[in-house]
């Protein structure tokens, strides 16, 4: 399976294929099958919103696996929390007492990776707020430990992400 993903990898994303080798550098484990176009297409319908060709790229050569201990990408869902009123007495003290804003700041965001680069459980999203621009999303980092939790931009497409940011976010 893991040389099957790296030849797709290598067609799809040189750039982050020749910086993850053979993948033993980076832990590259957990390799699962290849998205199909039908697979892609109820992912869209079941998310509500149309995904970036160049992530659909990265499904069609894997829908899951994970590099090390500090990512791993697997099935992407949106960050939709709860309305404070509806949240239970004590996850609403718990914010109160954190002192942090409800929703958390990536309210919206489509989640498709955890990424721990700064902490263990921070994750990377789509903002997919403004809808696709010239067919991307901006991708962004979620820091959940950080106080309080924050969303800042790494890059402003996948491609970028993953040809330049990925790899030396874990170095």
């Amino acid at each position: 399976m893991k040389n099957e993903f790296l030849k797709r990898l290598q067609i799809a994303f040189p750039d982050f294929a020749a910086k993850l080798g053979d993948g033993s550098t980076f832990g590259l484990d957990n390799v699962q099958t290849p998205a199909t176009d039908d697979n892609l297409r109820d992912l869209e319908q079941s998310l509500g919103l149309l995904l970036p060709e160049s992530y659909k790229a990265l499904l069609r050569c894997s829908r899951e696996f994970w590099l090390g201990s500090g990512v791993q990408f697997g099935h992407p869902f949106l960050h939709d929390f709860e309305p404070f009123d509806a949240l239970t007495p004590q996850q609403q003290r718990s914010i109160l007492h954190k002192g942090v804003s409800w929703p958390p700041p990536s309210q919206g965001m489509l989640c498709f990776a955890e990424f721990f680069m700064e902490a263990d459980g921070d994750q990377v999203l789509f903002d997919v707020s403004r809808g696709l621009v010239e067919g991307e999303y901006p991708v962004i980092y979620y820091a959940h430990e950080s106080s309080p939790p924050s969303v800042r931009q790494l890059t402003a497409t996948f491609p970028e992400f993953m040809a330049n940011h990925l790899l030396s976010g874990l170095s």
